[in-house]
C-alpha cells in the first residue's frame, strides 16, 4: 500500500513540477529542426544571434536571419535605399506580450519590423512548447503545408 502511495504521489506531482517552469529569462537561439517537407529530419546549427525574452508578461525577440552576419552600411546618409532593404530583410524583431496556457504560448505583437505582423488579422501568433527544462527551451509552429519547425533554445539568464 505503500508503493502504491508512492506512485501516486510521484504521477500527481510530475505534471505540476514541469509546469511550474518558468519561461521568464533570456534565451539564446541554437538551432531549428524541421519535421516533415523537403527538410524533413535537417537538424541546422544557428551561426548569428537569436534571442527570446520574457518578462512575467511580455516577450520580445530578435533574429540575425543571415547566414555570416549582416553587412554593414555606409556612413549615415550614404546607404542606398536597396542597401537598406537588404540589411533589414536579415533582421526580424517583434515585442509584445504573451500568455501561456499549459504548453502553448499565445503572442500578442505590438511592435514588429513587418508591421503586418501587428495586423489583427495576424493576432494572436500561437507556439507550443515541446520542451521546457531549467536551461532548454524548444517551442514549434508549423505552416499551411504542415511543416512543422522546431526552434531551440538555451537560456543565457
Amino acid at each position: 500500500m505503500r508503493r502504491f502511495m508512492m506512485l501516486i504521489a510521484i504521477l500527481l506531482a510530475t505534471p505540476t513540477m514541469g509546469a511550474a517552469q518558468s519561461l521568464e529569462g533570456v534565451w539564446l537561439g541554437t538551432g531549428v529542426r524541421f519535421i516533415g517537407g523537403p527538410n524533413d529530419g535537417q537538424l541546422t546549427t544557428v551561426t548569428q544571434p537569436r534571442l527570446l525574452i520574457y518578462t512575467d508578461a511580455f516577450f520580445m525577440w530578435a533574429f540575425d536571419m543571415s547566414e555570416d552576419g549582416r553587412a554593414l552600411l555606409p556612413p549615415l546618409g550614404e546607404a542606398s535605399d536597396a542597401q537598406i532593404g537588404a540589411v533589414a530583410r536579415e533582421y526580424n524583431s517583434v515585442a509584445g506580450t504573451y500568455i501561456r496556457e499549459g504548453a502553448t504560448i499565445r503572442y500578442n505583437q505590438l511592435v514588429a519590423i513587418n508591421p503586418n505582423l501587428m495586423a489583427r488579422e495576424n493576432q494572436p501568433l500561437i507556439r507550443e512548447i515541446r520542451m521546457l527544462t531549467a536551461n532548454r527551451l524548444e517551442t514549434q509552429l508549423t505552416n499551411a503545408d504542415g511543416v512543422t519547425a522546431v526552434l531551440i533554445y538555451r537560456r543565457v539568464e
